[in-house]
């Protein structure tokens, strides 16, 4: 646990150096949701406006910070050696990727804590099952995470991360509520089983106790049974992703 400990502080400082990284990681996922609240909260605060805002906060928090910051971090440090000294370590391999993703759980916790402070705030609803919602924000991240650890075995260095992002972003961008609702449905399942699409009917299913926002809400009890789907989607794509990962990452830079 000290090693875990260590790594994460470590990446911890790193991150509070790197302005840019900082501010994706902190300032982007608030800025944008909170301005939509706000202008929703001068007009009408509905159910839809809510949910905009707050399917856009996780898409930003999940592919920025999350994602292309855990990309950045695995080819940064793989490019560098580092990944390759700390094997020669008492360190485990889980340690050794699991180190730098400490801190975007953290974030994800504090940030998600934050936004829906600011929606209750605002007079926007409670939660129709908390525990689905911290699933979605959880889960989702460990699921991005999970990707940046595949991507990165096809990433050279930082600067490539910028291009072999684009596809998993372009992913995510489609599996959105809103998104969805304009596609042709034979489209749309296949779009369901993608992973923004398991991580936001999770958050809508917990925060509006139905994946549509604005129609009635099935409560409480009914909302477990209905998340099964995203969830089995959601927990697929983190297996697959590990199991790929297991053999594929690398952990030099290649020659």
């Amino acid at each position: 646990m000290s090693t875990m400990t260590a790594l994460s502080r470590a990446e911890f400082t790193l991150l509070g150096r790197n302005r840019v990284l900082l501010f994706n990681a902190i300032v982007l996922p608030l800025v944008i949701p909170i301005a939509l609240l706000a202008v929703g909260k001068a007009n009408e605060l509905t159910d839809v406006v809510v949910a905009g805002a707050l399917e856009l906060f996780v898409l930003i928090l999940l592919v920025f910070m999350v994602f292309y910051n855990m990309l950045s971090i695995y080819a940064t440090r793989r490019d560098e050696l580092v990944l390759k000294r700390l094997r020669t370590g008492e360190s485990s391999d889980v340690q050794i990727l699991l180190g730098p993703a400490i801190p975007s759980l953290i974030l994800t916790v504090i940030l998600g804590l934050v936004v829906s402070a600011v929606v209750l705030a605002f007079g926007g609803p409670v939660p129709t099952n908390a525990l689905l919602v911290a699933v979605a924000l959880l889960g989702g991240a460990a699921l991005f995470a999970a990707l940046a650890l595949i991507t990165s075995a096809f990433t050279r260095n930082a600067e490539a991360a910028q291009i072999t992002s684009l596809p998993v972003i372009l992913i995510a961008m489609a599996g959105s509520a809103m998104l969805r609702e304009v596609l042709p449905e034979s489209f749309s399942r296949v779009v369901e089983l993608t992973p923004m699409a398991a991580v936001s009917d999770l958050l809508n299913l917990g925060w509006f106790g139905t994946t549509t926002p604005g129609e009635a809400s099935i409560g409480f009890a009914a909302t477990f049974s209905e998340a099964a789907m995203p969830l089995a989607v959601m927990l697929a794509w983190i297996v697959g992703s590990l199991l790929i990962g297991r053999t594929h990452f690398r952990w030099e830079p290649r020659s």
